[in-house]
């Protein structure tokens, strides 16, 4: 199993969605092609997918995101 090989087919894909070529649709399809290709656990797919789809995330996303998944927290823990 070719990490690098993955990071990049998930990273080319990514910007690809986020360029509006992919529906939601295909991107779904796309990485499910590509999920069972590989022999991964959930735990090291979901870290591949999380890698991809914030690499070329600005810091201001980044941190707006952050922010999003303390406030859902929050709201969980009340």
């Amino acid at each position: 199993m070719d990490l690098t090989k993955i990071r990049k087919s998930l990273e080319a894909i990514y910007l690809d969605y986020y360029d509006n070529l992919y529906t939601e649709y295909q991107l779904k399809f796309m990485l499910l092609q590509l999920f069972k290709q590989y022999d991964l656990t959930d735990s090291q797919w979901s870290e591949l997918i999380l890698e991809a789809q914030w690499k070329h995330a600005t810091e201001e996303d980044y941190e707006n995101k952050r922010r999003q998944l303390v406030e859902e927290n929050k709201e969980d823990d009340e």
